[in-house]
């Protein structure tokens, strides 16, 4: 991944569009990617990456640069997800890979086990606040930092860490109680 320059910035802000196509090339996989992690639904994840897009277009003018570009578009992707979601009466989750696939000849035994470990941790995620799904998939999902996550959650970072800390050991506690 490249790095956006201050004058795609400023080009972006003044909404030019050639700018804002370097921009959607530059970060669409990489906020599909959260996107779907948070709601398991390609169509779902597509439209919330296209109005995310749409939105930022809109308000570049008023992007101050306090916080990074990438920063600012997942900001506006989880309040569509929010948004939407709401609007739909539909939980948000995501698919925690838990399990480090390794390339050996599958053992339909083990693989059994796998997926019954991935059907307990999405069943307890589909469980958690949505504010601590939010951490979790932004910090062990994407691997985003305290600060950006403070930025993105507008919070502090001992906030951040302490939701985190706090979602990890429900999680914990909810998985401990299904076996």
């Amino acid at each position: 991944m490249r790095l956006i320059d201050k004058e795609l910035i400023e080009k972006f802000k003044n909404q030019d569009k050639e700018a804002f196509s370097e921009i959607v090339e530059e970060y669409s996989e990489r906020l599909y990617n959260i996107i779907y992690k948070m709601v398991l639904n390609r169509d779902d994840s597509l439209d919330i990456l296209q109005n995310t897009f749409l939105k930022a277009f809109k308000a570049a003018p008023r992007f101050k640069g306090e916080s990074s570009l990438y920063t600012y578009l997942v900001a506006i992707a989880l309040n569509e997800a929010r948004e939407r979601f709401r609007k739909e009466k539909r939980f948000l989750f995501f698919d925690l890979d838990i399990i480090d696939e390794e390339k050996n000849i599958p053992d339909i035994y083990e693989e059994k086990e796998k997926e019954g470990v991935r059907e307990r941790v999405n069943s307890a995620l589909k469980k958690l606040p949505e504010s601590f799904r939010e951490v979790l998939v932004l910090k062990d999902v994407d691997g985003l930092s305290l600060k950006e996550i403070s930025e993105i959650a507008n919070l502090s970072e001992g906030g951040v860490k302490t939701r985190l800390y706090r979602a990890r050991m429900l999680l914990k506690r909810m998985l401990n109680e299904g076996k």
